[in-house]
């Protein structure tokens, strides 16, 4: 009697459809997962900017000026890395009003360079030497529904 062989195995047909699918599967979930690493970066950003905020304002509230200190100073990456940026007056910023210097998540997110050349994943501090105001400047790679991409400053009347 003439016996059937029976097939085992998959042919090379539906094995390279099967890969095609994950590979596409695969494409889809890193578009997702990078998209979520920059919306997590700029949400770093914009928490290390609103606590700096309240933190100078704070600091203005019991002093009756803000921390004054080099006219322009910045550090890869941080905001606070420069013992001069806040000497105004005898009472420390950091710790005090700000727990931990803030630095931001890298890498940079767009492009991010405003008029004077500052931005680049940097945080940066400047006053007018008197107290009187501040400028925080700082860099969004994809913004949200408050504050734009690109370039962002803040200042006591808010961000720009």
């Amino acid at each position: 009697m003439y016996k059937q062989k029976t097939q085992q195995g998959f042919t090379l047909l539906e094995l390279l459809i099967v890969i095609a699918i994950i590979g596409i599967l695969a494409g889809v979930i890193s578009v997702s997962v990078s998209s979520a690493r920059v919306k997590a970066r700029d949400a770093k950003r914009m928490g290390d900017i609103r606590q700096t905020i309240t933190a100078l304002e704070q600091y203005y509230i019991k002093n009756g000026t803000y921390p004054t200190g080099t006219a322009s100073t910045v550090a890869s990456g941080s905001l606070l890395s420069d013992t001069n940026t806040f000497n105004g007056s005898d009472d420390v910023f950091t710790p005090n009003y700000l727990p931990f210097i803030p630095s931001a998540p890298s890498p940079a997110d767009g492009n991010c360079l405003d008029d004077s050349g500052r931005g680049n994943n940097n945080y940066w501090y400047e006053t007018d030497g008197e107290g009187k105001t501040y400028t925080l400047t700082f860099c969004l790679g994809k913004g949200n529904e408050n504050w734009a991409e690109g370039a962002r400053i803040a200042t006591p009347e808010g961000v720009k």
